[in-house]
């Protein structure tokens, strides 16, 4: 769910119980568009502690990991900073990237940090846009300005870009495959971060990246005209067969599936019943799904009952089968659209249990920053 999308519910809802004037969310964010991942305010309750956090052999992308490759599921936090200082990390997912925002005219300019294992911490890096592999070895990078026209494979331990590999088409968007062999690049005929009308968008289709190769072939799949964003990424299914495009809607289906090929395929089971970006838990048995008309967000199973109801307007990542990435909002900090404070926490799906990951920030333009999970 994108920024605009989501704030703009939220507001419009706390303006039929606040003094929040309804159309608030459009003259704040000038329509801008964050990108895949987002940051959004949200309500919690106090939080317990969490001691431990079980892993799983699932990532959240699905997908097994080999057995040659033990998971690390130690928990890693830094509650006292936002964006953080330090690796963090839960379960099955870290924070690989998170990218920071500034507006230039109608302009969304994005800085990007990318995690540096050598110091453990995060470091700025000069790409126009990236996508961090599974297992956090290496990334997938763009340079400026977009649409780029090559996309390098940079090794996370040197920081350093090992190949380059020119494209057919023009790059703006990356999504690797779950099991980290494949890249997914979104096309787009001009820059996707800047402005556009409703039905302007500039997507012109993907390619399918084999890294270890170069092969690249290039798919016509054209911009969703009911979808007002200029940026319009494409993204892997779960057992990585299919490609997905959103709707932007509320409501099933919430994105079109097809085959690396652009042909129109069936919806893969439950994949296209929520726009929360979790999505499905690693076993397949639970979804994070919208709260629509309820308060907070839910957590229901595959025949569509709910399980709980949690105090959190965003569930970003399972980190296994029990626990999410949420984020949560400081109640004595929400006192309006212009002190809403938030960060990153591990949760229990019963939400009896909640573990700070991050600091809080402030929820603006000017202070917005995006982090990316990645399974590792």
């Amino acid at each position: 769910m994108n920024t605009e999308t989501y704030v703009r519910r939220v507001l419009d809802e706390w303006s039929t119980e606040a003094r929040v004037p309804g159309g608030l969310a459009d003259r704040a964010l000038g329509r801008r568009r964050t990108g895949r991942r987002t940051t959004r305010a949200v309500l919690v309750v106090a939080a317990a502690v969490l001691l431990i956090v079980a892993g799983v052999t699932v990532g959240v992308q699905g997908g097994p990991r080999p057995a040659t490759h033990p998971v690390d599921t130690s928990l890693r936090t830094d509650p006292n900073d936002a964006p953080p200082k330090r690796l963090v990390a839960a379960g099955q997912v870290a924070l690989s990237t998170y990218r920071t925002l500034r507006v230039s005219g109608k302009k969304v300019v994005y800085t990007w940090y990318l995690y540096d294992p050598a110091s453990g911490g995060y470091r700025k890096v000069p790409w126009a846009w990236l996508a961090v592999a599974p297992g956090l070895r290496q990334a997938a990078v763009l340079d400026g300005p977009l649409p780029s026209a090559r996309v390098g494979i940079l090794d996370m331990k040197t920081q350093r870009v090992t190949r380059w590999i020119p494209l057919k088409a023009a790059a703006g968007g990356l999504a690797w495959s779950p099991d980290g062999r494949r890249l997914l690049v979104t096309t787009y005929a001009t820059d996707p971060d800047a402005q556009y009308h409703q039905g302007t968008g500039a997507r012109t289709g993907f390619i399918v990246v084999d890294p270890r190769s170069g092969e690249a072939h290039f798919h016509s799949l054209l911009f969703n005209r009911a979808d007002p964003n200029g940026r319009q990424d494409l993204g892997w299914s779960k057992d990585g067969t299919l490609i997905w495009a959103t709707t932007m809607s509320f409501n099933p289906p919430t994105r079109l599936f097809y085959d690396l090929n652009g042909v129109r395929r069936p919806a893969p089971a439950h994949e296209a019943d929520s726009l929360e970006e979790a999505g499905i838990s690693p076993n397949g048995r639970l979804i994070a799904t919208h709260g629509g008309a309820s308060p907070g967000l839910g957590i229901a199973d595959t025949n569509g009952r709910t399980v709980s109801r949690l105090p959190v307007m965003q569930l970003v990542a399972w980190a296994d089968d029990t626990h999410l990435i949420a984020v949560t909002c400081d109640l004595a900090k929400c006192g309006g659209p212009r002190t809403l404070s938030h960060r990153y926490v591990l949760m229990s799906v019963d939400g009896r249990t909640s573990v700070p990951l991050t600091g809080y920030k402030a929820l603006g333009i000017v202070n917005s920053w995006d982090p990316v999970f990645t399974r590792r």
